[in-house]
């Protein structure tokens, strides 16, 4: 009589985290999230004072890479286009002279605009973008990084849009950006799809009045808030959080 045998389940040992199914679904999930930071939303971190006060040194924003087109991952080729970069929009984007830096700067000039600066002065298709002194209330340049002191500070009407500039009282070493592109009362023309862009700190900035325009294409999106901030004193060690400024948005 013969007797039946009960099966028993072999127990597989399970994938090591180094084994390729594992390193295989690790890729694909890299894959995923530099995709999503191409094409979708990206962080940027903020070093530079050429915005201020508008964006902070130490400002860690949001970028919304879908605010214009979406584009295949990887490269600059738009699948989709559904929106045109505004004027006073602040954008992220490749710096011209060397694409692989990102800057961020506000557009002033859209494609075919007449561009002028007089006297400190923007003049958009010979209209002046009139500024209203804001002296008055200086907070928002309490823990700006570059001397707040020497800047004075006004609130600049660009179309729509009333932000921040703040220039130096006496000249700087950077005032004469503001006099080659264009030259001082000369108008630049802007060619088309491309943008002529500006830092709020206008004496602080290098821009197109330095070297020229940023092509459509280069134009990575646009820069929605705040994320979180800190900075740190001169001469201080800590960090310090501005709590006020999470979740900012940005205009």
């Amino acid at each position: 009589m013969s007797e039946e045998l009960e099966s028993v389940p072999s127990k597989k040992a399970k994938p090591g985290f180094f084994s390729p199914e594992n390193l295989r679904q690790l890729a694909i999930f890299l894959a995923l999230i530099l995709a999503f930071r191409w094409s979708v939303a990206s962080p940027y971190h903020v070093p530079t004072a050429s915005m201020e006060p508008t964006i902070k040194v130490g400002d860690r924003l949001l970028a919304w890479k879908l605010a214009y087109d979406v584009k295949v991952p990887f490269t600059d080729y738009a699948l989709m286009t559904w929106a045109a970069p505004k004027r006073g929009d602040i954008i992220v984007f490749k710096y011209p002279k060397e694409p692989d830096v990102d800057y961020v700067k506000r557009i002033v000039g859209l494609p075919g605009d007449k561009i002028r600066v007089e006297n400190n002065l923007l003049y958009i298709n010979g209209n002046v973008q009139e500024r209203s002194d804001h002296d008055n209330d200086r907070s928002i340049l309490n823990d700006i990084h570059d001397n707040p002191d020497i800047k004075t500070l006004t609130v600049e009407k660009l179309g729509d849009l009333d932000h921040w500039v703040i220039q130096d009282k006496v000249s700087s070493p950077f005032f004469s950006l503001s006099m080659k592109y264009p030259s001082e009362g000369g108008e630049y023309t802007v060619p088309e799809n491309s943008y002529f862009v500006m830092g709020d700190n206008r004496d602080n900035s290098t821009d197109s009045r330095s070297w020229g325009q940023v092509p459509r294409d280069y134009i990575k999106g646009k820069a929605l808030f705040v994320m979180w901030s800190m900075f740190t004193v001169d001469d201080g060690f800590l960090p310090h959080l501005r709590w006020d400024r999470f979740g900012h948005s940005l205009r």
